[in-house]
Parts: C-alpha cells; structure tokens; sequence
C-alpha cells in the first residue's frame, strides 16, 4: 500500500523534463513555420515550374496554410501547345526540414473551376527533388478524379472526363533534346467524349463521340509505347498499338501507330468527307498512323 506515492513520485521526476523538452520542440517547430520566408518560397516554386515544363504560369493571389502549405488563386497555366488553361487553385503542402536543407518534398492538389461534384475536376499527388533548380533524381506522381477534358483541351473536346494514375521520374543530367526525361507510366480512362473537328494535314477529322477510352503508357527518354489503348461508342470502336517519340514542340511529336477501326453506321456517314476508302459499318478497318502529329500520313 505505501509503495504507490513512491512510484507516482518517480515517474514525475521523469515526465516533468520530457514535458519541457516536448514543449521547447513545439515551439521551436511552430517559431519556425511562422517565420518561414514564404513569400520567396513560392515565386521560386513558381519560377521552378515555368523553367521545367516551358509554361506560364499567372496567378492572381497567394495564400499561406496551416501548417506549412501555399495556396494559389485564379491561376492561368499558358503555352503554344496548351493555349491558355483556367484553374480555380492550387495547393502545396511543403516539407519545411527538407526546404531547409535544400531538397523539395510537396504533395499538391490542383482544382479545376466548375466542379459540379465534391472531390471532381482534381489532381492530387506529391513531387520530391534531390535539389532546388531540379538537379539530381526527380520524381512525380498522381491521380486525376473527373477531369473536365473541356477546360483543358479546348477546342479539340468539348466533353469528356478522364480518371487514371500517373508516375514519373527523372534525372536533370540526361539528354536535354528530350521532351519527356526518364521514365514514367500514366494509366486513365475516359467517359463520354466528344471531340471536334480537328485539322490532320489538308483533311479536316470529323467530330466523335466514344463512351469510353481505356489507354495505358509506358514511357522512356521522351519515347512512349501505347501498351494499351481502346475505345468505344456510338460511332464504333477502335484498338491501338505502337509508340508515339515526343517532340518540342508537342505539335512535331512523331507517331508510329496501327489503328484498327470497327466504324458504325455514324462514323461511316461522317467519314464520307475525307479521302479514304468507303467505311463500311461493322467491318474492321486497320491502317497506320506515321509522321509528326500536326501532319501525320495514313497508310491502309
């Protein structure tokens, strides 16, 4: 009975300078997200992603988060190839220890304006780099959840939503002429697509309307291998193999692709207006896609 007071004495000699310590590092942690420079930190981020993928970025307005995020605003992502895509915000959660010793660790979640569903129109992932200015390994990787196809590809689609995963990583001392460094593999279906017209050398490509797309990528040194690719709707199907060697800009990418087509009877009146054989519903058709994209050659 005598031998509880004793033991509780004890064990409050010991919690009385852990609690201390506990509380010094708090403060120490908390001190330092407060007076972390953010300001700098995200006009060097911003600067970071202009000189790695060649686009403008504007933003009208920056934030900083509990415990350590930077949020952008209204932000405009601009370029030959892209035109000029609207986002409602961005968000990065950033490693401050890292930050401090010169390393990058961010997870990020991108939203689209116009989301109708909760969670929609959202990319969410996280990127790392062994330095700042993306020297040494980099790495990137994320999920897409109902895209609008619209907002970023206009004029080309004027529907769809795309769901998938993408991973990347490479390495700043490789071959600078390459569009697409390392290695890195993108898995994503699409809905209810609808593409427009869209100019393929002297002929004009019909518009299309698929249910749904299926394709999975595997990428090398800016060479990426169609490891699967299909699709089907009210206008037929189609399956796809081969490989597409990614140029800068994107519009001289090369293609080396075998399409086969299964048209219905919609796609077979639309295709009346190029200069190809008659389609005829339900009777497959394959032919090759070869050349840059912006003028790729047909050949049955």
């Amino acid at each position: 009975m005598t031998a509880w007071p004793i033991t509780w004495l004890e064990t409050s000699k010991l919690k009385g300078p852990l609690g201390w310590g506990l509380a010094t590092l708090a403060g120490f942690i908390l001190s330092l997200l407060l007076t972390f420079p953010y300001g700098p930190l995200q006009s060097r981020l911003l600067a970071e992603f202009q000189h790695a993928s060649g686009w403008e970025i504007r933003a009208a307005d920056w934030s900083v988060g509990f415990p350590a995020s930077i949020e952008w605003r209204d932000v405009v992502l601009a370029g030959p190839a892209i035109g000029a895509i609207p986002i409602e915000a961005v968000r990065t959660t950033i490693e401050v220890v890292q930050a401090l010793f010169g390393r990058l660790a961010i997870d990020y979640v991108v939203q689209l304006p116009g989301a109708a569903q909760v969670g929609a129109g959202r990319a969410t992932g996280s990127l790392t780099a062994a330095s700042w200015g993306s020297r040494g390994p980099v790495s990137v990787k994320g999920h897409l959840q109902q895209m609008d196809l619209a907002a970023v590809l206009k004029p080309y689609v004027s529907r769809g939503t795309a769901q998938g995963d993408f991973m990347h990583r490479w390495n700043n001392t490789q071959d600078g002429t390459a569009a697409l460094k390392g290695d890195g593999t993108m898995k994503v279906e699409i809905k209810d697509l609808v593409v427009d017209r869209v100019a393929a050398g002297s002929a004009t490509m019909p518009p299309l309307t698929l249910g749904r797309i299926q394709a999975s990528i595997a990428c090398h040194a800016g060479v990426c291998e169609v490891t699967e690719l299909k699709g089907d709707g009210v206008d037929g199907s189609f399956t796809a193999q081969g490989h597409v060697t990614l140029r800068q800009p994107l519009q001289q990418s090369l293609l080396d692709l075998t399409v086969t087509i299964i048209p219905g009877p919609g796609f077979a009146q639309k295709a009346a207006s190029l200069s190809l054989p008659p389609f005829q519903p339900g009777i497959p058709l394959t032919f090759k896609l070869a050349g840059p994209i912006i003028n790729a050659r047909v050949a049955l």
